[in-house]
């Protein structure tokens, strides 16, 4: 799992990650990860992520685009991303949920 993070960190360089990559990867995995449902083990990998530096924003066609859900905080993230996905009545196409973003290196040159 932490191989297929690191893809998507280098992957991060040049565009988001979408949700839909996610669980493509999350399919294509070897092992599996922790968790009682397959709605855990998504989210232990979303936790990975977060844990790496990645960053949950929304679509870049949101308005705002790609803002950051939670003021990053976690487990507010993760919860977040639960409630959403537990109400998604579709497979999750790239505008839903949520995409994740590596930190700009430039942010606080910008703020």
């Amino acid at each position: 799992m932490k191989e297929k993070v690191a893809d998507f960190w280098d992957y991060a360089t040049i565009d988001d990650v979408t949700f839909p990559s996610l669980l493509n990867a999350l399919r294509d995995l070897t092992g599996t990860p922790p968790g009682k449902d397959d709605t855990d083990r998504m989210l232990h990998f979303v936790g990975l992520m977060l844990d790496q530096g990645f960053i949950a924003v929304t679509s870049p066609y949101a308005n705002p685009p790609s803002a950051p859900w939670c003021g990053g905080d976690r487990d507010a993230v993760l919860r977040r991303i639960r409630q959403e996905w537990e109400a998604l009545d579709h497979y999750p196409t790239f505008l839903d949920l949520c995409s994740f973003h590596r930190p700009r290196e430039n942010a606080t040159k910008d703020a």
